[in-house]
């Protein structure tokens, strides 16, 4: 990093090792380690203003880093990455050395394994859905999911950088005599997949020890979609899976059906898996899909207690 000091001498340039990034070429640094796709703060628009030799563009930078407002409605309406805010304005040429020291690091995106370390000792797997969008309403220039598309564009021996994390809160029981139920629609899927992997070794491989009870319900927008197919119908053939639940939510001539709405159908019997068997469940997916399902299986139980 090229830090400059004030001296009695004049100015003092040195550059310095980085705490956090290794030394390396500007190119690997935007492509690797830099966040050069998230919406610029204000911070570095005022920095940015200072750049410019056109006095319009430093205007409309300053305003927008000054006033909150302005910045919003342009932020949300375009979401622009760096590349677009320097070619809105033109006359914005930062010091490559200097720019770069303002940018944020590149924050990890985390994805569940989707594959057992027994059956894949040497492998990790993962389900990832890549990711494209536009702004302005969908009328603007398109724009990718910075790690999915960064792994769709993965060539082979090409190396990644990577950690693996435990999630101590989710993970498979212990206890094979307590039912399990699965509920993950698109890639909330991944997880589950290295869950029934670890039961169709154990079932496979260890004769003595016993699987529990599974019921999964998947979810997505058409059949064609459908995460695994033919490894679930094999999962169930072996008797890894007792029974899979298929909602489409866009598929044609048949109405929109969603994993809570599956849920609910199969009432009974979940309220019996949960209070006379003492299930487990799983829930893997967004926000908002997650509540829809803590609510259903609420009223679920509300009914049950009720009767």
């Amino acid at each position: 990093v090229l830090k400059e000091k004030q001296t009695q001498n004049g100015v003092y340039k040195s550059w310095e090792p980085h705490e956090r990034l290794p030394v390396c070429s500007l190119r690997t640094l935007l492509t690797r380690f830099m966040d050069i796709t998230t919406p610029p703060t204000r911070q570095l628009l005022t920095y940015l203003a200072s750049c410019c030799s056109d006095k319009a563009d430093e205007e409309r930078l300053l305003m927008l880093a000054n006033e909150s407002s302005v910045y919003e409605d342009w932020r949300y309406w375009k979401l622009p990455h760096l590349l677009e805010v320097l070619e809105e304005f033109p006359s914005c040429r930062p010091p490559a050395a200097v720019f770069v020291a303002q940018l944020n690091a590149l924050q990890p995106r985390f994805y569940s394994i989707s594959s057992s370390p027994r059956k894949y000792s040497k492998e990790i797997h993962l389900t990832v859905a890549i990711v494209t969008y536009r702004a302005e309403d969908g009328e603007g220039a398109e724009h990718y999911g910075v790690c999915s598309n960064y792994l769709a564009n993965l060539q082979p021996d090409d190396k990644i950088f990577l950690f693996v994390r435990s999630a101590p809160s989710f993970h498979m029981s212990k206890d094979p005599t307590r039912p399990v139920i699965l509920i993950g629609p698109g890639t909330g899927i991944a997880p589950f997949r290295s869950f029934w992997q670890e039961w169709d070794h154990i079932k496979s491989e260890m004769v003595d020890c016993k699987i529990p009870k599974v019921w999964l319900f998947f979810g997505c927008r058409t059949k064609n979609v459908d995460l695994y197919r033919d490894e679930k119908e094999e999962m169930v053939q072996k008797g890894v899976l007792d029974r899979v639940f298929l909602a489409l939510s866009r598929e044609e001539n048949i109405p929109k059906t969603y994993v809570q709405d599956l849920a609910l159908k199969e009432a009974d019997s979940i309220s019996e898996l949960i209070l006379q068997e003492k299930a487990h469940i799983y829930v893997c997916g967004d926000v908002t899909m997650a509540e829809h399902v803590y609510q259903t299986l609420r009223k679920i139980l509300a009914t049950h207690e009720n009767r």
